[in-house]
């Protein structure tokens, strides 16, 4: 928060926040990339354990998987995560969807940091305070804090991909990457968000009817605590021209998996479909 507070008076755009823009693009004062990834353990009980769930979750199975994989029980029966590893992999010339064909090769990216993942080999991202759940019942720990709602970003740093695989194109992953990107910004997607009831004494939670009917102050144990919003930031910005918003990125904690799937001729037709692919 001290960085936002001491930074130039700068609005991160929608197309940086949303990604459609890549933040290596931004410059070097709009980037904190120094966080390590382990405080969201040390920081958090909350996140080791969803953590441990996905990756266990690439470690015991093969072919099917909600991440990068088939789906069970779907229409569509691959994988958001998969259709956009498909697309990167096209990207790099190393997949020709209309052939149904796959090169094979060895790509090792265990060396790339967040920023160069984000734009390379990542696939999918675990969420973190998503829900309306989440929101009223997560502990106000230290990562909470920090980042609010927040995801984790999953990349690919060591797969293979193989042009035949006992009669079938496969790509096998061997470890991920797992790093946060988030943004200190104060952008409303719709009305003004309310982000706590603070004082000098902290912050706490409204209860359930405080957090639908968002008065302006809550009293508790004799302190007064007063309703901030994104509205506040972006006033105290106009008033004294202070206040610089930047994208945060943690280090790339490493995890080996073991997971392979193979692409069959219906699984391609659904890829083109599906991405657009021409």
């Amino acid at each position: 928060m001290r960085k936002w507070f001491a930074g130039e008076p700068y609005e991160l755009s929608k197309s940086v926040k949303q990604g459609d823009l890549a933040a290596s693009t931004l410059s070097a004062e709009k980037l904190l990339t120094d966080i390590p990834f382990d405080w969201l353990f040390s920081g958090s009980k909350r996140v080791k354990p969803k953590i441990d769930e996905f990756v266990a979750a690439l470690s015991s199975s093969s072919e099917f998987n909600n991440s990068v994989g088939r789906l069970k029980g779907s229409l569509d029966e691959l994988s958001r995560g998969l259709v956009v590893l498909m697309t990167r992999l096209q990207r790099l010339g190393l997949l020709d969807a209309k052939a149904k064909k796959l090169k094979s090769t060895y790509l090792d990216y265990s060396d790339k940091t967040a920023l160069e993942l984000e734009e390379i080999s990542q696939f999918n991202l675990i969420r973190f305070g998503a829900t309306d759940w989440e929101k009223a019942t997560d502990a106000l720990d230290d990562v909470y804090g920090a980042l609010g709602t927040f995801v984790v970003k999953v990349a690919a740093t060591k797969l293979r991909t193989i042009s035949n695989d006992n009669g079938f194109p496969a790509i096998e992953i061997e470890q991920i990457g797992l790093y946060v990107r988030d943004t200190y910004d104060f952008l409303n997607a719709g009305d003004d968000q309310l982000l706590g009831y603070w004082s000098e004494e902290g912050v706490i939670r409204p209860g359930p009817i405080d957090y639908v009917t968002e008065p302006k102050l809550i009293e508790k144990g004799g302190v007064e605590y007063h309703k901030v919003t994104n509205g506040k930031f972006n006033e105290y910005r106009k008033l004294h021209g202070k206040g610089g918003d930047f994208m945060i990125y943690t280090a790339v904690k490493l995890y080996d998996v073991s997971f392979i799937i193979h692409l069959g001729p219906i699984d391609f037709d659904e890829y083109l479909s599906r991405s657009g692919s021409k």
